[in-house]
This record gives structure tokens, sequence and C-alpha cells, in this order.
């Protein structure tokens, strides 16, 4: 019978929450989780990632293939090779990691594992629930955020040379469709070279 990770991934520093629920394969790898968590937040996957354990510790689980690690000479192994059970499961289990995306906007979400599931029915991951819009992509992290839901609230941009309106289109950052995200999540788009 397929197993099956429950994940619930937060948003860090934004109030509301921002989050999405969801299940995926326990023989996945980080590379598969990125890319979940991407198609569950609406992220267009332009970016940069990594999969890490939490400051004090700092340590680089998996992220982005190719990226030889940061200033600091940390390694970042690459995603697509390292498996979740490798961190998921036994004695020393984590419960919980952060993912980075976008390293200049600084995305910083709480990976929390909230349960492991055996299920009759097989696929490869399966949205569950979520609640609000994710930032749109390049906003200019959590002050370019802000003032995105300031504008959508009161009608104001601090630029008036910028269409703003134009540029986020329908965008409302109270709404997530469950039903609507939901099949192309659980049929995930195909992915282009991501080095």
């Amino acid at each position: 019978m397929p197993r099956y990770y429950e994940f619930e991934v937060t948003l860090q520093e934004l109030e509301p929450r921002i989050w999405r629920r969801f299940l995926l394969r326990t023989t996945s790898t980080f590379a598969d989780l990125h890319a979940a968590i991407q198609d569950a937040f609406g992220w267009q996957d332009y970016h940069l990632w990594e999969c890490r354990l939490p400051h004090p510790l700092d340590r680089v689980l998996a992220g982005s293939p190719n990226y030889d690690g940061d200033d600091w000479g940390r390694p970042t192994p690459d995603g697509r090779t390292v498996k979740l059970d490798t961190y998921f499961v036994g004695r020393w289990a984590l419960e919980w990691c952060e993912y980075e995306y976008d390293f200049g906007d600084s995305w910083v979400h709480d990976i929390k594992l909230i349960g492991v599931h055996s299920i009759k029915e097989a696929f490869k991951r399966r949205l569950l629930d979520g609640a609000r819009a994710c930032p749109p992509e390049d906003c200019g992290s959590t002050p370019g955020y802000e003032e995105l839901v300031r504008f959508v609230q009161t009608g104001e941009y601090h630029d008036p040379d910028v269409d703003i309106a134009a540029w986020l289109g329908d965008w409302d950052p109270e709404r997530f469709d469950l039903d609507a995200a939901r099949p192309a999540f659980d049929r995930p788009r195909k992915r282009g070279k991501t080095d």
C-alpha cells in the first residue's frame, strides 16, 4: 500500500497566515517537495531554492541543482538526489524544516510534517487544503507584498507612474480556490531544466 507524507507549508512573516497542506509519496526527493510547494503556492519556479534545518543549525539538506552553495561555503546537495526519507523517518526524524525560495526576496516557508499515511489509492501527490493567495513573484519580499495588499484594499500606490493594477491583474491576497488549484497540483506540470 503506498505511503504518503502529509506536509503543511506556511510562509513565514506574513499575517494572516498563507499556507498549504498536501500529501506527497514517501519515495519522493527534496526536488519533488520543491515542485509541490511551487505548484501549491503558485510560485513560477524562476529562482534558486534550498531546504535547511533552521537557525542555529543552518544545515542545508538539499537545494537547486548545480548551486554550489552560499557565501559562507555551505555545500548544497542536489535536491534531485536527496530522498525525503533521509530526514523524515527513523529515530532522529525531522518534524519540520525550512524552505527558502528566491534568495533575493527570501521567501522562507516552514515545512511541518503532520503525519505519514498508508492509502490504498496510488498517486504522486494530492493538494488537501490552504488559505490565502501567494505573493506575486518578484514583488519585493514582505514590504513589497504588504504594499500590494494596501493597494488592493485602498487603490493607493507609492509610484503613480507604475500601472500596478495591470501588473497585478485579478490578484486578491485573500483568495485561494482549492477546487481550482487541486487539478493542476494533482497532475504536476512538466518542468524544464533547472540548471
